[in-house]
């Protein structure tokens, strides 16, 4: 009897054995509807973003990038699908050597001049306006660092002023630009500020170039004042180094103006994630405010910098409303996308306008990394 039980207890133990290692199936859990419906409308929401993002974007960017190896013109005609060097009659060819090549209007936008008194290559003054109008980025940066530091004290009127500082930002784009074109007119507000609305003669200082308005240039302006021009050379006699110059300079203080508002809030914001504690902590050491400020704010509000930096730069790269919208798409004061805009889609010739975009693509993407890069090595 007794050997029986022991015998039938060893059986029991081997079966155990046996089901413990016999993987069990997992169960599965029970399907949370609620979580299920929030996922289902989330993607819903999302799709239309997901889908203009991928067609506005990622389609349209191959597209564009395939048609600048083309010669479609969308106004005469032409087969967007065949290469410049396969278009036979229609090849644009170079005038030189006859040659064709699929890379024509790339190399058309690195040779093709102004047709000035004194030319110069086309890309080249419309990609030099966009790089002086983003002189305008750091002179932002530290003047919403400052007012963002002044307003984040506990201030009487603190929220009123953050609402003034903010208000340009969704003040409409033309009523800004109609009100820095009537302060900067010959007799306008800054000119009898400046004491400049008797200048030549009563006329009152060009700030802006004005249509029907003649140029001014250096020569002009020593004329004017009595003189005798000293050079002749392409800088003192074309309008661009000087009546450009002082237009561009105006739609800086425009821009800076407008988007300080935008900046502050994200400093502000930024501030008010400082470690209080480590500020204390500095101030008790024998830390005066300065020093707190480069060693401690500084360093948690880098992030928030950084942001604003890459986000400004790539803005920066497409400005285009504010110089049109002053005098319209010329080439003293038109930033590069207004390359694209007039001979893309004004004079039609979709191919030459993509090639300025992808060109353009490029030198904001090689920005952007370059950023970032200068970033990691801060990192590390």
């Amino acid at each position: 009897m007794e050997d029986s039980i022991a015998v039938n207890e060893a059986v029991s133990e081997e079966q155990a054995v046996a089901v413990e290692a016999v993987p069990q199936k997992k169960q599965r859990k029970p399907i949370n509807q609620a979580k299920l419906q929030d996922n289902l409308w989330g993607w819903i929401f999302c799709i239309p973003l997901i889908i203009g993002t991928v067609w506005f974007v990622y389609i349209c960017l191959v597209l564009a990038f395939l048609l600048s190896f083309t010669n479609y013109n969308i106004i005469n005609g032409g087969d967007m699908f065949k290469y410049i060097g396969e278009m036979g009659q229609h090849i644009m060819t170079n005038p030189e050597t006859g040659a064709s090549s699929p890379f024509y209007w790339y190399s058309y936008a690195f040779t093709n001049m102004t047709q000035t008194q004194y030319p110069m290559n086309e890309l080249g003054a419309y990609l030099f306006n966009t790089v002086f109008y983003m002189i305008g980025i750091p002179i932002g940066m530290i003047l919403s660092m400052f007012f963002a530091v002044c307003m984040s004290r506990d201030i009487k009127g603190g929220n009123a002023f953050r609402v003034l500082y903010y208000l340009p930002c969704v003040a409409s784009t033309i009523s800004i630009v109609y009100t820095f074109k009537l302060m900067f007119s010959q007799q306008g507000v800054i000119n009898g500020i400046l004491g400049l609305k008797d200048f030549d003669g009563g006329g009152g200082f060009q700030w802006i170039n004005l249509r029907g308005v003649t140029d001014i240039t250096w020569n002009g302006l020593i004329r004017a004042n009595g003189g005798t021009p000293t050079s002749e050379s392409a800088f003192m006699n074309d309008p661009y180094w000087c009546q450009g110059m002082f237009t561009k300079l105006v739609i800086i203080i425009m821009s800076v103006w407008k988007g300080l508002g935008g900046t502050i809030i994200l400093y502000i914001a930024g501030l008010s994630g400082v470690n209080a504690a480590t500020k204390e902590a500095a101030q008790i050491d024998g830390a005066n405010g300065w020093t707190i400020f480069w060693k401690v704010t500084m360093p948690d509000l880098y992030p928030v910098i950084f942001y604003n930096i890459v986000t400004s730069v790539i803005g920066g790269m497409q400005i285009y409303m504010e110089p049109t919208l002053f005098i319209g798409e010329q080439y003293i004061t038109s930033g590069y996308v207004s390359l694209i805009q007039v001979n893309g889609i004004k004079a039609g010739k979709s191919s030459q306008g993509a090639a300025y975009g992808m060109i353009l693509a490029v030198i904001i993407f090689v920005l952007t990394m370059f950023q970032f890069w200068l970033d990691s090595r801060n990192k590390d």
